[in-house]
């Protein structure tokens, strides 16, 4: 019997509706499957027995960090699916619901050339049939590679931006969903990154799962440490702690942007929350940051950055994304290496990154697996 790709609407299944207020938030539930179609009961039935069984499988992903200098430290490895998505898989099962619900045909983002969000957006759309169009930083390339190559494979249309157009990205992303109404389709613009108050909603899924797996046995975290480019994600990690017993601190680790800047928008979404969906959550008075270890932004790599992917590569078997998960994977190692007691005893690192954007590091990444230590600091 032939598979057919398929999405069905629902609102926030039961194990979430029952603790929060979002019934009425659309989500997309992707999933491939044999004829006939389940009924969204059905459905309901085996996201629930997922999430039991999520438990135990996270159990077995945990791993002490012994080899790397450091006793009684532990993290975890969250897989999405849909091409090894990272984080951006979770933001989008809400923003493509709300999108689809507004019966939009193309999905319109931004990012940089070899972002992750991109290529997932990319992803849904072919796997659903919709448009997607790419409004990527920088020229096109003489070859393409990781996440680009993949955005183009998976049919992705693509504006290569000038330093003039980025700047403006905004009114760019507007401009392309105008041309696209003068074409006589429907676009949802999502922001770099999907980060609205939306996409934030996936971390807030994504809190009550990791609650839900606590009470089914899963170890208690002092920490959840998660990396940030905008902060959404640590907004919706934080209104789960609020909302669904989350117990842990929610600590970020920008690699990007300045901290105040993330607190800003991290407060900005957690007000958005409240005002939009009746959400009972409020900044705390501390949003808890790794402040230091942006480097130059998600453009460069540093060595030490990629000793540490090579080290977690060969000892657990998980890569780091090069300018995403590594810098704040690094950044984590480092807070616990001056102070072992800055985190608690038990801290979970949220791996939200993807693999691809490791291809083009290939050239550094080779010296360094082979050992000659040619890695430019």
């Amino acid at each position: 019997m032939m598979f057919q790709s398929s999405l069905r609407i629902h609102p926030v299944v039961a194990f979430l509706s029952s603790v929060l207020a979002l019934s009425a938030i659309p989500q997309a539930v992707l999933y491939a499957q044999t004829e006939p179609v389940p009924s969204v009961q059905d459905q309901v039935a085996k996201d629930v027995d997922t999430m039991r069984k999520q438990a135990q499988v996270m159990i077995d992903t945990v791993f002490s960090f012994a080899e790397l200098g450091y006793q009684e430290y532990e993290t975890s490895k969250y897989l999405t699916g849909l091409l090894e998505t990272g984080n951006k898989i979770r933001k989008l099962e809400f923003l493509v619901g709300e999108a689809l619900a507004q019966n939009a045909d193309t999905l319109i983002t931004c990012g940089t050339l070899q972002s992750n969000c991109c290529r997932c957006v990319a992803a849904v759309c072919a796997r659903l049939g919709l448009r997607a169009v790419l409004a990527l930083k920088g020229a096109r390339p003489d070859e393409y590679d990781g996440n680009l190559l993949l955005d183009r494979l998976l049919g992705a249309e693509i504006k290569y931006c000038t330093d003039a157009e980025w700047e403006k990205i905004d009114e760019t992303m507007q401009d392309l969903a105008a041309r696209a109404r003068a074409a006589g389709r429907t676009p949802y613009v999502i922001p770099e990154s999907g980060a609205t108050v939306v996409g934030a909603l996936g971390y807030l899924a994504c809190g009550q799962e990791i609650a839900q797996q606590v009470r089914h046995g899963a170890p208690e975290f002092d920490t959840i440490a998660i990396t940030d480019f905008s902060g959404g994600s640590q907004a919706g990690l934080l209104m789960a702690r609020a909302l669904a017993g989350l117990r842990a601190d929610i600590v970020g680790i920008p690699i990007a942007w300045e901290a105040a800047r993330v607190r800003a928008y991290v407060a900005e979404v957690m007000d958005r929350a409240r005002s939009r969906f009746g959400l009972a959550v409020r900044p705390p008075s501390e949003v808890r940051l790794l402040d230091g270890y942006q480097g130059a932004g998600r453009a460069t790599v540093r060595r030490d950055e990629l000793d540490t992917m090579l080290k977690l590569a060969r000892l657990e078997g998980i890569v780091l994304d090069p300018v995403y998960t590594a810098k704040a994977f690094s950044g984590l190692l480092d807070t616990i290496r001056r102070d072992p007691r800055a985190l608690g005893r038990r801290v979970c690192f949220v791996h939200t990154g993807g693999v691809f954007s490791v291809f083009p590091y290939r050239a550094a990444l080779g010296r360094l697996v082979d050992g000659d230590g040619l890695v430019e600091s």
